[in-house]
């Protein structure tokens, strides 16, 4: 949300990035009503456990693949004797740990799954069925993140988005598909979503190899590979520690409270994630050149994006916590959105938490200090799964919400006073605060109705972007730099004659 030194440049690689996180948003609103009523909750709750599996034994690349997309952001736009060697010593070493990871998956999963999440009768069979899929799906994963990094430190953010958007795609429709031809099964969705991975990690390996070129030898280079591994080391420690802090709350769920109840969890946890857009996509546009800025440059930058993206994020967070209710209501069914309609509130307030979050973390990570993250990361597991295990026990699925919440907000404070910026934040982001208190308050205490929520939000939205340009005057600046490339003529022309 600041304004660095090529503006234009970095509007654009924006607008591309929100782009290109936002179809797939769109994409999984349409899909996920449509998997529950096709498959079950139950079984869906399954399915979202298994992605959960993947993401955390995907840390086993021991952070390799953010290692060389840091490494290649710090060479830029150098030349391919520079950048080749970072890049296959990476592709070679995650390809072999790739498959030792899907090896252990293969042997150790099936043990593992039925001793934490016991199934029985059709699941189970169907669970140990798909094993194998999942076993092969690990080291396609490693891969194509290396692929994406490539591309992005030398921001070629269409291209890594396109490949995005084709994993989500094979990830979500065709799975869907094969399950209407073939019926509700695990058998039927994991060879679906192994055969599209396959695809788009092929493709997106070829484009990076093409752009690389030209690639005078296929050696691995041992200086290359001690250099990752330096900094891969301390990723891959927070890497290993950070899904316990996101996503395995959902595994406890499912130890306690059961499969269905992980699916009541899950989804409103995947809309507090996929709300994330706009911070995602400015930490993955600011990454590249925060690894080429100095320390103090990168300070300054990630302090004024973060206030300004406090300001808009929750302009997105703050009205989406009002209209949940009846939103759930129209998409997954009254019934649902019974168990889901105050997670998904409490959700929201720590994904608004969570994405200011990204940018100091994402400016530790560019300036080669990932040991900081993975040792304060190390400090909120344990009190984290003692808060989640009691609020669970307590208060059910709100409980684990509200354990997720309390440590990004813990999180959140933390990094920004780690990175530098937490002094000129945290005053000036203290209306962006009050407005989200008042939308969560407004929204579990009032429960309005459908139309006055939209009018409220609708309200709130505006308090927040008023405040935020207020605040920080050359929000104002940037969302006109963004208005200049997005809208078509008419709508300029009417800004302008309202201005």
């Amino acid at each position: 949300m600041t304004i660095v030194s090529d503006g234009h440049a970095f509007s654009r690689n924006l607008v591309v990035n929100i782009i290109g996180l936002t179809l797939p948003v769109a994409l999984a609103l349409v899909t996920v009503p449509l998997y529950i009523h096709a498959i079950g909750a139950a079984r869906y709750g399954v399915v979202a456990l298994t992605w959960s599996l993947l993401g955390y034994l995907g840390v086993l690349d021991f952070g390799l693949s953010r290692a060389a997309a840091n490494a290649l952001g710090k060479l830029g736009h150098a030349g391919s004797q520079e950048r080749v060697p970072v890049f296959l010593t990476t592709l070679y070493l995650n390809l072999v740990m790739g498959i030792a990871a899907g090896a252990a998956l293969y042997a150790a999963g099936g043990t593992v799954l039925r001793l934490w999440f016991p199934l029985t009768g059709d699941l189970a069979q169907e669970m140990a069925g798909a094993l194998p899929w999942m076993a092969a799906m690990l080291p396609l994963g490693m891969l194509i993140g290396v692929a994406i990094g490539a591309l992005e430190s030398c921001e070629r953010f269409l291209l890594s988005n396109l490949s995005n958007l084709l994993g989500v795609f094979f990830g979500q429709v065709a799975p869907l598909v094969a399950v209407m031809l073939f019926g509700p099964s695990l058998r039927v969705i994991m060879p679906t979503l192994m055969l599209g991975r396959l695809v788009v990690v092929v493709g997106t390996l070829a484009v990076a190899l093409w752009l690389e070129r030209p690639i005078r030898s296929l050696r691995p280079d041992p200086a290359s590979a001690r250099s990752l591994f330096r900094y891969g080391a301390w990723v891959s420690v927070s890497g290993l520690v950070s899904p316990i802090l996101d996503t395995f709350d959902q595994m406890v769920i499912g130890r306690m409270l059961g499969a269905a109840a992980v699916a009541h969890y899950a989804v409103p946890m995947s809309l507090s994630a996929r709300s994330q857009v706009l911070a995602v996509a400015v930490a993955r546009t600011l990454f590249p050149r925060l690894s080429r800025e100095t320390s103090e440059t990168s300070r300054d930058l990630t302090g004024r994006a973060a206030l300004a993206l406090a300001f808009v994020f929750g302009a997105i967070c703050g009205p989406a916590i009002i209209v949940i209710g009846p939103f759930l209501q129209l998409w997954v069914g009254a019934e649902f959105a019974r168990h889901s309609t105050l997670v998904a509130q409490i959700l929201l307030f720590g994904a608004w938490m969570n994405g200011v979050a990204f940018l100091p973390l994402n400016q530790l990570l560019a300036q080669g200090r990932p040991n900081l993250i993975a040792r304060l990361h190390l400090l909120e597991v344990g009190p984290f799964l003692m808060i989640l295990w009691l609020l669970i026990r307590e208060a059910g699925l709100p409980g684990a919400a509200l354990a997720w919440t309390l440590r990004t907000g813990v999180d959140c404070l933390a990094l920004l006073w780690i990175a530098g910026s937490l002094r000129d934040v945290a005053a000036r982001a203290a209306p962006a605060v009050a407005l989200m208190a008042v939308a969560l308050a407004i929204a579990v205490g009032a429960q309005p109705a459908p139309v006055a929520a939209l009018i409220l939000a609708g309200l709130l939205g505006a308090a927040f972007l008023g405040f935020g340009m207020a605040v920080e005057p050359k929000l104002g600046e940037f969302v006109q730099s963004i208005a200049d490339r997005t809208l078509p003529p008419s709508a300029k022309r009417l800004a302008a004659r309202w201005r």
